[in-house]
């Protein structure tokens, strides 16, 4: 009976066993790949990255010149003087070429645009990485959750058993008049005690299998090709890196700093996107090909004709200037007719009033924003910082607790073993060893709390600090 009695508890110590941390880390990595896999806001993050992607390769193409294959045709009337008065004619025109259009100086707006869609790239990646560490850290949270009520369930389970064979005795010993009806109503308050315990366990560990089905996007767990342990490590590992470390990697490795980094660089390129409105932006434009017109009763030939335009378009604060300067020239020694023009220069200047005041909006919108992000990074920075000092704290605490409750445990393991045979040679109530039990069982209850707490916040940690901390 001592034997059986001391190997019961030996077993209610699975929770400190270990043996399984393989185990453990397979269905957790199993876990992280289904959610990963399935979660649409990492899918939503990755095609943000592909439209980022086109929006850089399009900033690209502003660098080279644009090239439009045309074709123009138009029909038309004209009027001819003859004897009798006037007589319509019909004729017709074409044109087939090439045009080419070059910047030359756009005041260095296509390269603050370019800068800008580079950034928004990055930001894009942060993002995603950013989904992916979140969906991470949900997943281990409902993990450890799972796995510490689970092994808590499974010992109070063997608790509650033997305490409720205690009971059973005491119940007994009352009808032989041993004890008084107080020790056994006493007794039944603390068989009563741990079947609240296990039913609180029961409860809270339905709960957890639901928010790790839901946190993984499974069905049941069964899907996930990997078996979860009953065992949890002897002791809760410690990390090797100081507070002071943790706060260092906010700075560096923090994504929502990063993020907010990034997001200063961008306000800085849409500065200079607006500053590039108050330049002169000029262009060259090209054409080179084939035009002609005749009459519809003659034969249309078409001749080579090229031009080439300057243009230049100038936002003064609010007001538009657009000027341009073109030539067209025709290959004289290809024209029948000999009133044909060969050449043609042309002049065009138009300053439009008040049709760009949405420049004074954008300017201002622009350094608000810089403003706004640079004041948002300073409060980010300082409650990352308590953010991570907190969940350090919460580390120590839960690491230093959850030692001392280990210690615990295996003070009373002896002390049951103990007070079992002192109670099998009637020198202790049977009550007093079901006291005893139950401390033993708030106990597991309390270590399985703390290492959850130890996990939770370790989880945090990695999460604010992007690092693997132990």
């Amino acid at each position: 009976m001592k034997i059986k009695y001391i190997s019961f508890f030996t077993l209610v110590c699975v929770f400190f066993v270990s043996t399984a941390c393989f185990a453990m880390d397979e269905f957790l990595d199993e876990c992280l790949k289904l959610a990963q896999a399935r979660d649409m806001k990492i899918t939503v993050a990755a095609e943000q990255i592909e439209l980022a992607q086109i929006r850089v390769t399009n900033a690209l193409r502003s660098f080279f010149p644009q090239i439009t294959l045309q074709r123009q045709s138009s029909k038309g009337k004209t009027a001819l003087a003859d004897d009798l008065g006037f007589s319509k004619e019909e004729y017709n025109s074409e044109q087939i070429g090439v045009r080419a259009v070059q910047g030359i100086y756009e005041g260095g707006g296509t390269k603050a645009t370019l800068t800008y869609n580079q950034l928004m790239m990055d930001a894009s990646k942060l993002n995603y990485t950013k989904a992916k560490e979140e969906l991470y850290a949900k997943v281990k949270l409902a993990y450890y959750e799972y796995l510490t009520l689970k092994v808590e369930y499974l010992a109070l389970s063997k608790a509650f058993e033997k305490v409720e064979t205690l009971f059973n005795k005491t119940r007994v010993e009352y009808k032989a008049k041993a004890i008084s009806e107080l020790d056994l109503a006493e007794s039944e308050n603390f068989r009563d005690k741990v079947a609240n315990l296990l039913n609180s366990s029961r409860i809270n560990l339905e709960f957890s299998t639901k928010k790790l089905i839901e946190a993984v996007g499974v069905n049941t767990l069964e899907e996930i090709p990997a078996t979860v342990s009953d065992e949890l490590p002897t002791d809760v590992p410690e990390m090797s890196f100081t507070l002071q470390d943790c706060i260092s990697f906010i700075q560096t490795n923090n994504l929502d700093v990063q993020i907010a980094k990034m997001q200063m660089e961008m306000s800085d390129s849409k500065i200079k996107i607006n500053r590039a409105k108050v330049h002169p932006k000029l262009y060259l434009d090209g054409f080179y090909g084939k035009s002609g017109e005749a009459f519809v009763t003659e034969p249309l030939e078409l001749t080579t004709s090229w031009s080439i335009a300057a243009k230049m378009s100038w936002s003064l604060w609010g007001n538009s200037l657009a000027a341009s300067y073109s030539t067209d020239r025709t290959d004289p020694t290809e024209i029948v007719d000999a009133s044909k023009r060969v050449e043609t220069t042309t002049m065009d200047i138009q300053l439009s009033i008040l049709d760009d005041l949405q420049y004074f909006i954008d300017a201002k919108e622009s350094k608000v924003s810089l403003k706004q992000v640079n004041a948002e990074l300073i409060d980010l920075l300082r409650d990352s910082r308590l953010s991570v000092e907190k969940a350090y704290n919460e580390y120590l605490v839960s690491l230093n607790e959850a030692k001392t409750l280990r210690k615990e445990i295996e003070l009373k393991e002896r002390k049951l073993a103990f007070m079992k045979r002192r109670n099998d040679l009637y020198e202790i109530q049977t009550v007093d060893l079901m006291e005893e039990s139950w401390n033993y069982a708030e106990a597991i209850s309390s270590y399985a709390r703390a290492s959850y707490t130890n996990h939770a916040s370790v989880v945090e940690l990695e999460k604010l600090t992007l690092m693997t901390l132990r």
